[in-house]
């Protein structure tokens, strides 16, 4: 069992308390119990929503609760490493970041690109355990226990979204860590943590996925970095702040497809942890959510100090090599020869395939089609969608 799993007997293994989850953090880190802990506000505000608002059954409080304290372990993890070897901040980072609208295919761009051997795709358990001293084999295993008992939670989850430990995943997992990410609001119901979440920098937080970062690739160095979230979208300036020389590839597909199957994934994953999923609430929260990021982008433009890359859905998956060939031009890293034949034979293992069949339709989150297009017309327009 990971040492993450510790629960002293004297917690309740379901209570979200913060200062019980710092105490239990700092005993299964081994620092001292005065030992500093950061976004320790947020947590509590994520906390307070959690316990108020998102209707957790016991399963999915237990669950709750060992990944919070998870995040405050990587923390002073990370600490412990930054103070041994200050060498460590001064790690180059190169990053190529992968956005877009959740299910616009990003996850199997990453993938494939991921194939190159001259690009650097941080793996499911190294952004887990960005600054674990354990062995890769065993951080590896513990990796692929999670994603059992994920799948085993939330059973239409492994229909809608591939995990693999070997495989790259969503940089959300260094920067929820900070406890100010959507993530959690994607997560949970939680309507007051996302209206407070829509006035916060979240320039700390990229911070903190920077430190975070260079400690894996201080283990494993390279470089470019590759890396992959939806949520940059709605937080492109303070990306920026603490990457400005970003190469950034936005991928684009129609919100009257992409904007239901968001919603059937949050509905699969908030299903996890409650018996009381809120289908049409869902719908609401995505209808506005989303409009509010994709309506104001301009194709090619962004605060980077290079212009980001715009590709379609549908020319990622008419011809992914040409896709892949496209983004390995932007960002100077040439497709070879050895580059295409991973990526072939990757795609012929079909190892970006889900199980099972995701089905979904708009009418199921109090949505139509024609909201949809109304809501998204001018980003439907923009990028002739």
């Amino acid at each position: 069992m990971s040492p993450d799993a510790f629960d002293p007997t004297s917690a309740h293994p379901a209570d979200l308390d913060p200062v019980v989850l710092a105490a239990e953090a700092r005993q299964i880190a081994g620092v001292d119990e005065d030992t500093p802990l950061r976004f320790l506000t947020d947590l509590a505000e994520l906390t307070a929503g959690i316990d108020a608002e998102a209707r957790l059954h016991e399963a999915g409080r237990v669950r709750t609760r060992a990944a919070l304290r998870s995040a405050l372990v990587t923390q002073l993890r990370v600490g412990r490493m930054t103070a041994a070897d200050p060498a460590v901040r001064e790690v180059p980072v190169r990053p190529v970041f992968i956005t877009g609208l959740l299910r616009t295919g990003t996850t199997f761009l990453q993938h494939l690109l991921a194939q190159h051997p001259d690009l650097r795709a941080p793996r499911l358990w190294e952004t887990m355990a960005p600054a674990s001293e354990a062995a890769p084999e065993q951080l590896v295993r513990e990796c692929e226990t999670y994603i059992e008992e994920y799948y085993r939670a939330a059973p239409e989850f492994r229909s809608i979204h591939l995990l693999k430990a070997e495989l790259p995943e969503e940089c959300h997992r260094l920067t929820a860590n900070s406890f100010r990410h959507s993530i959690y609001a994607l997560r949970y119901r939680i309507p007051g943590y996302a209206r407070r979440l829509d006035g916060l920098s979240m320039r700390e937080s990229y911070a903190f996925h920077r430190e975070q970062l260079q400690c894996v690739l201080r283990r494993d160095p390279g470089a470019p970095v590759l890396l992959k979230c939806p949520s940059h979208l709605w937080h492109a300036e303070d990306l920026a702040a603490v990457y400005p020389d970003a190469k950034v590839v936005r991928l684009h597909r129609s919100p009257t497809v992409a904007v239901p199957s968001v919603c059937s994934l949050t509905a699969a994953v908030r299903s996890a942890r409650s018996d009381r999923v809120d289908r049409e609430e869902i719908g609401r929260y995505w209808l506005d959510h989303a409009s509010r990021a994709l309506n104001g982008l301009r194709p090619g433009a962004g605060p980077m100090s290079t212009p980001p890359l715009d590709l379609g859905f549908r020319e990622v998956v008419k011809d992914p090599l040409g896709a892949a060939e496209k983004v390995c031009d932007y960002i100077g890293v040439p497709l070879t020869a050895e580059a295409r034949a991973r990526m072939t034979a990757f795609m012929a293992a079909e190892n970006d395939a889900t199980t099972g069949h995701h089905a979904y339709t708009p009418e199921s989150f109090g949505l139509t089609e024609r909201l949809i297009e109304e809501r998204f017309a001018p980003y439907l327009a923009t990028f002739e969608l």
